[in-house]
């Protein structure tokens, strides 16, 4: 597939260009800053890229004519950068962006574009409760829920011979092997509290195995998830 990447110089990104193109992708990556994109990602992985297109990811137009310059299929977006509540996240405005380029050129080809947006477990329903997870915990806690890199010492990214699998249990609405602990009973704040330390606790992914989720994703022609806010964690063994 023919796909858009957008936050390839983000955590997540990085490790999702590798592995697009380990799923024999064809790569357009959209950045703000090509020239750090150039001092992460090795000359050999950026040359396996098909282009580089250097925009602003809330710009739709900008969107629409690299999707439609580069015959763009599918759109992985994980750009964006998580900041505190006092600040402007740039989150809603890049997601939104994609959206409507995204929607726009479906509509004139007749044919939807597949799309990864990514966002946090926030969206998704608090098990048991009629109440999204957000409605108990501030977004700013629970934006970056223990995601971690493979090797903290990571140095320049490089291609990778052949895809990586990955052990992700994956749940669509809800996430999936949501967990009641007491700390949901405590009077007034147990809902909260549960929330965040489930969150936290018990929600870790590494970030190379959510990138080759979303690369193998896009390989499928009918993918379970498409329509759907989706959560994902590391199968423990309680969870098999």
């Amino acid at each position: 597939m023919r796909v858009l990447l957008l936050g390839a110089t983000g955590n997540l990104g990085s490790r999702c260009l590798p592995a697009l193109i380990a799923h024999k992708h064809v790569v357009t990556v959209f950045v703000r800053n090509s020239s750090k994109l150039r001092a992460m990602v090795s000359p050999a992985l950026l040359a396996q890229a098909n282009a580089i297109v250097e925009e602003d990811a809330t710009d739709s137009t900008a969107l629409k004519k690299a999707i439609l310059d580069h015959d763009i299929e599918g759109i992985i977006d994980v750009a964006g950068n998580i900041v505190p509540p006092w600040k402007e996240s740039l989150l809603p405005k890049i997601a939104s962006a994609v959206r409507d380029a995204a929607v726009a050129v479906g509509k004139q080809r007749g044919k939807p574009l597949r799309a990864w947006i990514t966002s946090h477990l926030g969206i998704l329903e608090y098990s048991g409760t009629s109440y999204l997870i957000q409605d108990f915990v501030p977004n700013f806690a629970i934006a970056v829920t223990r995601m971690v890199p493979l090797d903290p010492k990571q140095g320049l990214f490089e291609p990778i011979n052949a895809s990586q699998s990955h052990d992700l249990l994956v749940g669509a609405t809800a996430p999936p092997a949501w967990e009641s602990t007491w700390l949901g009973s405590v009077p007034l704040i147990g809902p909260p509290l549960n929330a965040i330390y489930v969150c936290l606790v018990l929600y870790p992914t590494k970030y190379e195995a959510v990138a080759d989720l979303l690369a193998e994703d896009l390989e499928k022609e009918n993918s379970e998830w498409i329509g759907k806010k989706v959560g994902m964690k590391e199968k423990r063994r309680k969870d098999i």
